[in-house]
């Protein structure tokens, strides 16, 4: 472990005075360039960009959002309706509610391989789960 000299003290010293010195060269730059009547339109424009920016990037993130939902709810769509075609249900014309409210209804009295394969569909199957197990855990899936 190095024990810090004055030396590296004054190179870090120097290094801090030469970043001051480029920021002050910059500014001194732009003042030359734009003249000092022009800094209150340039950073005018430079907010309005970065605000276009910002709006930019939600938007973005948005459509992201919107598009990933919409791609859960079809694969959530699809499974109810394979579920429902496991137990026999019509889906034709009907809304997923509606069919998650059939599936309830109907899972009681449906035969058992047809209750382990709603459950597939639905992907709350386990092996070795009793058939009962299977019926609450359909139902519970559903959110109705």
């Amino acid at each position: 472990m190095a024990i810090p000299t004055a030396a590296s003290g004054l190179r870090l010293t120097a290094q801090i005075v030469g970043i001051e010195w480029i920021i002050v060269l910059i500014v001194i730059a732009i003042l030359l360039l734009f003249g000092p009547q022009k800094l209150p339109e340039l950073a005018r424009g430079i907010g309005k960009a970065l605000g276009e920016f910002r709006r930019g990037k939600m938007e973005v993130e948005r459509q992201i959002r919107d598009e990933l939902s919409e791609d859960e709810m079809h694969a959530t769509r699809s499974r109810v309706e394979r579920a429902a075609s496991a137990l026999g249900l019509p889906t034709g014309g009907k809304s997923e509610m509606q069919i998650k409210l059939d599936i309830a209804r109907a899972v009681d009295k449906a035969p058992d391989e047809q209750v382990v394969t709603a459950a597939q569909a639905l992907g709350v199957y386990s092996s070795g789960s009793d058939v009962t197990r299977l019926k609450e855990q359909i139902v519970k899936s559903l959110n109705v």
